[in-house]
């Protein structure tokens, strides 16, 4: 009998002892102590830091940017920060499109700016779309003296990132297309701004006259006709 109750009291013991030992105490701001370091403590990068330049011929993971036609490595690490987000190495807009702008660069921004663009801006720029017909609020013009004052990459970052009301397209359209859209909008903005002088001689279609205006007519030349009289015969009285 004395044996059993030495048992009990024994696995008591056990018991809280083993409880006290599991029990981490009151909250501290001191590093924990770990008996069994078991890879808590190994070299490694946290969420939302940087990592470091990935070596010649790794594989860039987890980013979209590689599900597009254009895949290459320098378009999944995109340091050129000038053609990716329209920035300099410091952090400023760029003033000017950093890829040559062709003819067929204006007709591929034109078809873009009518699929993305146009359902706010309208085909025109002028900013009465067919979602604005609808109720929604109506963008500037596209010529507005405001806009006329952004850069090119200003532009850039407006339809990657989105401004007040209107979203972002970095998703649905690849930066080379969204600078052809910017390009696209200078050519919307150049004819609204434009004279003919700006149109070089040999590219001009017609070049319309004044029309003359109407000369006075002047007594001079105006003919009098008179009706002849006609005689009276003479009749008897």
């Amino acid at each position: 009998m004395k044996i059993r109750s030495n048992l009990i009291r024994f696995a008591l013991l056990l018991i809280v002892a083993v409880s006290l030992a599991g029990c981490r105490g009151y909250r501290s701001e001191d590093t924990p102590f770990h008996f069994i370091i078991n890879l808590l403590n190994q070299p490694k990068f946290n969420a939302q830091t940087l990592s470091l330049t990935p070596p010649q011929g790794a594989v860039a993971w987890g980013n979209n940017a590689l599900n597009t036609e254009d895949e290459s490595r320098e378009q999944a690490i995109k340091n050129n920060t000038v053609f990716y987000y329209g920035k300099t190495a410091d952090g400023k807009f760029v003033s000017r499109i950093p890829m040559p702008i062709t003819d067929a660069t204006l007709r591929r921004g034109q078809e873009r700016f009518n699929i993305y663009c146009a359902v706010c801006h309208d085909q025109t720029g002028s900013g009465h779309g067919m979602v604005v017909q609808h109720g929604f609020l109506p963008p500037p013009v596209l010529w507005d003296t405001r806009v006329l004052a952004y850069s090119d990459g200003e532009l850039f970052n407006v339809i990657s990132n989105g401004i007040r009301n209107m979203p972002g397209y970095d998703k649905q359209i690849p930066e080379k297309d969204r600078w052809a859209i910017v390009a696209y909008v200078r050519a919307i903005q150049k004819s609204h701004q434009g004279t003919l002088a700006d149109i070089p001689a040999g590219a001009r279609v017609i070049q319309l006259a004044a029309p003359e205006k109407p000369k006075a007519a002047t007594s001079d030349a105006k003919e009098v006709t008179k009706a002849p009289k006609s005689k009276k015969s003479k009749t008897e009285k």
